[in-house]
């Protein structure tokens, strides 16, 4: 697998197990731009309420859930919760459009929908929209009407969905990372390109 697996005393929220069928969002704008995100996280949460999901968002360690006020029933603001935990029951991914919220995603097979802020994340969010696997929206302009409108697309057209599952299986299919350590040791050792056969 290409994310490291949860520690082991990690878990899901008790809740989580209460979730019936609807489909299960997961929201994050992982651990550094959350920090930077302005007002981003409220307006999503708006354009996510009075869908017929779930939403589990995680804001960070250093920011309190509370912050952001009483939230309906079917949305949940935790500070933090395993992305390999909460992946497997998700229907759909919402993220600032980084590495490992981007890999995690097509890992399982999700759609997402990306709202990417920099770094590298406007050139992944460019990329997934071209592999037909996410919606892209802009994190300074996008409304809770934006949102709404692309996840409902992205839930209803299934297309999104079938993008990412063969993407799920092109990354399943690769080689283990740790296929990588004899031939890192032999261009250490050998000082020249060392091709894998």
């Amino acid at each position: 697998p290409l994310a490291a697996p949860p520690s082991a005393d990690a878990a899901l929220p008790p809740w989580v197990a209460e979730l019936d069928d609807a489909p299960t969002i997961y929201f994050t704008l992982g651990t550094v731009f959350n920090l930077e995100s302005g007002d981003l996280f409220n307006r999503v949460l708006a354009g996510l309420r009075g869908l017929a999901v779930h939403v589990v968002a995680t804001v960070g360690r250093q920011i309190d859930p509370t912050e952001f006020g009483p939230q309906p029933a079917n949305i949940h603001i935790e500070r933090f919760i395993p992305q390999a935990l909460i992946l497997p029951r998700c229907s759909l991914v919402i993220s600032h459009g980084g590495s490992g919220s981007v890999i995690g995603a097509l890992t399982q097979g999700l759609p997402a929908l990306l709202i990417p802020m920099g770094a590298d994340q406007p050139h992944n969010a460019a990329r997934c929209a071209d592999l037909g696997v996410a919606q892209v929206l802009d994190a300074l302009e996008a409304t809770p009407a934006d949102v709404r409108q692309a996840v409902g697309a992205l839930l209803a057209e299934p297309s999104y969905r079938r993008a990412a599952m063969r993407m799920a299986q092109e990354i399943a299919a690769l080689p283990e990372p740790a296929q990588a350590i004899p031939l890192l040791e032999r261009l250490v050792a050998e000082k020249r390109p060392i091709y894998a056969t």
